[in-house]
């Protein structure tokens, strides 16, 4: 990938772009790379650091870890990568705060019904952007999220106290251990992209997402990757019992045997 000219480290993993609507005219890109090489190098932090926006550069100098701060500029030259083939670059965007706190472009005449969201996990980064056309940008009320995990260890005390009947039930007939952590990976992954399409945060216990929601899942390099897709008149469903709907309306391109579980640090860099 290049940046300004440059070179960047990111090593694109996955990339994909899905209709929103039947007509196939609405647009969802996402992406998901390695930063490894930025995570290694505290110089190439720094000199990729200067070229993305101003407020990216406070975002990651607030990283007290060169780690975090890698993610940070990771995740911001993925979107970057997005945003390129609109004519825009990452260092040109200015930030708000929308409903709930949730980031997005300020408003412009550039970015007007331009969506985003971020997250990172481990060495890896994902970004998912949405760029309705001009005809559409005004009538489009859309929401997206997503979120990334790396494998660890089943967490059965989370699992108590947010999880559906439905979904304890489900865990509990798992045929073994692995298959527990798959199953628990996988809806606590979707629970988290929802929740970040909402913008409102994780609601305990998880609510079912409405049935016109629309996720797309992926693993990549021991990582389970989700993304939702949804109206924003959808969005706010409240919690109920059961969750039969993430399975109707996920579409998954990994074998779920390849499933992974939730990893324990904070990931959201949206």
């Amino acid at each position: 990938m290049y940046l300004c000219g440059m070179k960047t480290p990111l090593k694109l993993c996955l990339e994909r772009t899905f209709p929103f609507d039947a007509t196939g005219q609405e647009k969802v890109r996402m992406a998901v790379a390695d930063v490894s090489a930025l995570i290694s190098s505290e110089s190439l932090q720094t000199e990729l650091l200067a070229t993305l926006s101003p407020q990216r550069q406070e975002k990651a100098l607030a990283c007290s870890h060169p780690r975090s701060r890698a993610l940070s500029i990771g995740v911001a030259l993925l979107l970057d990568e997005l945003l390129s083939p609109l004519g825009l670059r990452e260092a040109d965007m200015s930030y708000a705060e929308g409903e709930h706190g949730k980031p997005c472009f300020a408003t412009g005449t550039s970015v007007d019904g331009l969506l985003f969201n971020l997250s990172h996990s481990g060495h890896l980064v994902a970004a998912a952007l949405y760029a309705p056309t001009p005809q559409d940008a005004a009538a489009t009320s859309l929401a997206i999220g997503i979120d990334i995990q790396h494998i660890t260890r089943y967490r059965p005390e989370l699992v108590r106290r947010v999880f559906s009947a439905a979904d304890r039930q489900r865990l509990a007939e798992a045929s073994d251990e692995t298959a527990r952590q798959r199953i628990f990976a996988q809806l606590w992954c979707r629970a988290e992209s929802y929740a970040k399409a909402t913008g409102q945060g994780l609601q305990w216990p998880f609510p079912t997402p409405p049935a016109e929601a629309r996720f797309h899942e992926f693993c990549i390099d021991e990582a389970y990757c989700s993304m939702c897709v949804m109206t924003i008149e959808e969005k706010s469903p409240s919690p109920q019992e059961g969750s039969q709907d993430w399975q109707r309306t996920a579409t998954k391109e990994f074998p779920f045997s390849e499933g992974v579980a939730l990893k324990s640090e904070n990931n959201t860099d949206s």
